[in-house]
């Protein structure tokens, strides 16, 4: 809308100019002056029409420039915003298919979490099972050794009481000379072991 009133301003502006120039290079009256008029309106006339077609021509232009050009932008548009919903759907696509993946490791990761503790759990019960019974057994070794222990300190025990017993009862029938000669049997015999 400027540049048409650029331009009716221009047009009107030289349709002065061309009408003071033809005025003033007039010259007498009369007849030939007459024609002269005619003549310089003929030829501003002419002029104008020239000056209309030339502005028509170059507005019609720029107009269908300035057309083409906002068709071409609205078109671009167009088609930048497909591009832009296109990749945007592939996108969401994507984080779709992306979620459902995640909830299938997740579940995924669950069921193996599941066996695993189940797995986990068996074996921390077979392992509790198998120390109790190594720690049954070792304290029925160890009772059986303390019983072996004390059967032994009570035979020990009873041994030297028993002996004790029977050197009182012996000491008391055996003479000095018995005594020794137990003595000098003991020591025989043993001289025959080594």
């Amino acid at each position: 809308m400027k540049r048409e009133k650029i331009i009716a301003a221009a047009l009107a502006a030289s349709l002065l100019l061309m009408a003071g120039v033809a005025f003033a290079s007039g010259g007498g009256g009369g007849h030939e002056e007459g024609s002269k008029w005619g003549a310089f309106v003929f030829q501003v006339i002419n002029f104008a029409i020239l000056l209309a077609i030339l502005a028509f021509a170059a507005i019609k232009a720029d107009l269908k420039g300035m057309i083409a050009g906002r068709s071409e932008g609205i078109r671009k548009s167009i088609e930048d915003a497909r591009k832009a919903r296109e990749a945007a759907e592939k996108a969401l696509a994507e984080v779709e298919e992306k979620l459902k993946t995640k909830d299938k490791e997740i579940a995924e990761m669950m069921k193996v979490s599941e066996q695993s503790g189940s797995k986990e759990r068996d074996r921390l019960i077979a392992e509790g099972e198998r120390m109790s019974r190594t720690i049954v057994e070792q304290a029925k070794a160890n009772i059986e050794l303390e019983l072996k222990q004390a059967k032994e300190a009570l035979k020990k025990e009873a041994a030297e009481l028993a002996l004790e017993l029977a050197e009182q009862k012996i000491g008391q029938k055996l003479t000095a000379e018995d005594q020794k000669a137990l003595f000098e049997d003991a020591l025989k015999r043993l001289e025959d072991r080594s």
